[in-house]
């Protein structure tokens, strides 16, 4: 341990207010209803010991506030004018995936000092810190890490500095698409938020599939059908159940059947499919209850096409839990490629048990090349095979930064010891070996528990989002969380457009939270749990090298990821940064903090990371 290094309070910047993660089109500029302690705008610590929390509505329309909407030419003082846009030129093709945004700066006509708010798919690029100036100097912002092979559209508005209710009009409205990984292109893509022409048949009774928002059903306390879509408010399940009866609108009397619009394969070496899939089934016979079927034209058989399974589900869910979202990702490793190829998937109950599956995120991908059909690096691999997955000395290891299901055959590296850091981030790693990719933890001493009293008010965001119980005066063990990244790779988000399923938007704060960074836990001396907590609306970013003082910070609220050898630092003053424990009685307790979990109905966390068994952490709490 290096304590010049990592101090016992880090000397990096802290978070002294409430951070916004992204603001929506319509959304405030700041969470100005839940802010830090000691803001006399919205709440003052008393005289008694706690903090008064009380709302402050800010409504903004398309474009601005509702005062630009109304404000007009007075003869005195004009609005600022609409900026152009510059680059990337409208339409551009092949953009690197690290890329400014940039504009031509304007010139108020009465002289008055201007910024600029930054759209990108109608969300509002931000800094995230409420305090800090609103909007950008121009005339760029950037370099912003965008997604491969993705198309983006942005805009810009000026408004007055002194008066940011003031603005212009939006910009006109660009796109750009940025470059492709030179091996794999996507060849079909739903994600379900529009009609994307997928056709239902079948001879079910009921359960059909449809699209739209599950209503969360149990079935003798398990659950049947999802609580929530896996990602963003759309998907295709069997059988809408708005009143949660779970015989009501389950698969019944025969098969449901979904298929996709035509793709084309034609010229690839090979192609994966990845979706999400969620599955019910409560009796334990043997007929298949979901099937996902890759399908290619042939006219002489019988359906006009030859079916070739991906993979077949009939296990009881209670012999082989699959009522989770579990990412998965099926090779077409030596299966016909043509044109008008297709996707079936079949929901089947032939009996009286209860049948609900779903299914959400499909993309069909090209690759050029068929380096994964091998067992050589590079190669799909199966990560319950375990040493099995890969020859020689190659790990199976998840790709990207979101899990996709997608698992590669990859030579192993090292990560950091947090302990005792290599000199230099250029130099290799000299921690455990493993996958190449970021892995979070906890450290420990940082959380020190601390009781607090907060009045909470009705209308409050924090009784809103589930931070307390209840309204009135409510008592919070508050505490600090550091989370380092001591993998082998940055953990790099980018702009939250990139990853339209991880953030979502908050109708009490009129923006955008990553959900589930964080869970908290006060368990009892039997482990069980009498009280939890989880942190909402977070961006990722560099707080401070706890690795390399000196490293520049790469990542922040516009360009989200928090580097190798870099941590994450959210304050105990931050609100929601607690567990209400108001109604807990005096005694001992554990308090349990995780970071990245799993949510309850997903298989594996959220974000790739090489290791999960450093993800937690207990700290003893006595409750007077």
């Amino acid at each position: 341990m290096r304590p010049s290094m990592r101090p016992a309070r880090p000397s990096a910047p802290r978070r002294a207010s409430w951070r916004v993660a992204i603001v929506g089109a319509a959304g405030a500029l700041a969470c100005a209803d839940v802010p830090a302690p000691g803001n006399d705008s919205t709440g003052a610590a008393t005289a008694t010991g706690f903090t008064t929390w009380s709302p402050t509505t800010t409504t903004l329309a398309e474009g601005g506030s509702s005062e630009t909407l109304a404000s007009s030419d007075d003869g005195t003082n004009s609005l600022p004018p609409v900026p152009m846009l510059a680059s990337p030129s409208d339409g551009a093709l092949e953009v690197p995936l690290e890329t400014s945004l940039c504009w031509t700066p304007v010139v108020d006509p009465d002289g008055d000092a201007v910024r600029y708010r930054v759209f990108v798919d109608d969300t509002e690029l931000t800094n995230g810190v409420q305090g800090d100036e609103p909007g950008f100097e121009g005339p760029c912002v950037g370099p912003l890490l965008f997604a491969e092979a993705r198309s983006f559209a942005w805009s810009v508005q000026t408004f007055e500095r002194d008066d940011p209710s003031r603005t212009s009009e939006r910009s006109a409205t660009w796109s750009f698409t940025t470059v492709a990984d030179s091996e794999a292109h996507v060849v079909f893509e739903d994600r379900f938020e529009d009609d994307g022409d997928w056709t239902v048949s079948g001879d079910a009774s009921a359960g059909a599939w449809v699209r739209g928002n599950p209503v969360p059903t149990l079935h003798t306390g398990v659950r049947a059908q999802p609580d929530r879509c896996d990602g963003g408010d759309s998907c295709m399940f069997t059988g809408q159940n708005p009143d949660a009866i779970v015989d009501d609108e389950d698969v019944a009397g025969g098969a449901t059947v979904l298929l996709s619009p035509p793709f084309d394969l034609s010229g690839w070496a090979t192609a994966t499919v990845q979706l999400r899939r969620y599955l019910y089934k409560s009796d334990a016979d043997a007929t298949t209850a979901l099937r996902i079927e890759l399908l290619a034209p042939n006219a002489a058989a019988p359906d006009g096409f030859d079916a070739y399974e991906l993979e077949a589900l009939a296990a009881a869910t209670l012999d082989d839990p699959q009522n989770r979202w579990t990412p998965r990702e099926y090779l077409g490793c030596g299966l016909p490629r043509v044109d008008g190829m297709r996707l079936r998937i079949t929901a089947r109950d032939d009996g009286t048990g209860i049948v609900e599956a779903a299914i959400d995120t499909v993309a069909v991908i090209g690759h050029e090349r068929s380096t994964l059909c091998s067992s050589a690096e590079g190669g799909a691999c199966d990560p319950t095979l375990g040493e099995a997955a890969c020859p020689d000395a190659l790990s199976c290891c998840p790709q990207g930064t979101i899990h996709t299901g997608a698992w590669r055959c990859t030579t192993p590296v090292a990560g950091l010891d947090y302990d005792n850091p290599t000199a230099s981030p250029d130099d290799p790693g000299n921690g455990p070996v493993g996958c190449p990719a970021p892995d979070l933890t906890i450290v420990q001493p940082f959380i020190m528990p601390v009781l607090t009293d907060v009045m909470v008010d009705p209308d409050s965001c924090l009784l809103y989002e589930g931070c307390v119980d209840a309204p009135g005066l409510r008592t919070i063990l508050r505490f600090d969380l550091v989370t380092p990244n001591v993998g082998a790779r940055d953990l790099a988000l980018g702009v939250a457009a990139n990853n339209p399923d991880v953030f979502h938007y908050s109708a009490c704060h009129d923006h955008y939270h990553f959900d589930d960074y964080a869970s908290y836990e006060l368990r009892d001396a039997t482990e069980g749990l009498v009280a939890a907590g989880q942190k909402l609306g977070f961006c990722l970013l560099d707080s401070y090298s706890w690795a390399w003082p000196t490293a520049h910070a790469k990542f922040d609220c516009l360009n989200q990821g928090i580097s190798r050898g870099f941590a994450d630092i959210y304050e105990s003053a931050l609100p929601c940064q607690w567990i209400d424990v108001t109604d807990v009685p005096a005694g001992d307790y554990t308090l349990r903090a995780t970071v990245n979990p799993a949510r309850s109905d997903a298989a594996l966390p959220l974000l790739v990371e090489r290791d999960y068994g450093n993800n937690t952490v207990t700290v003893p709490v006595t409750l007077p």
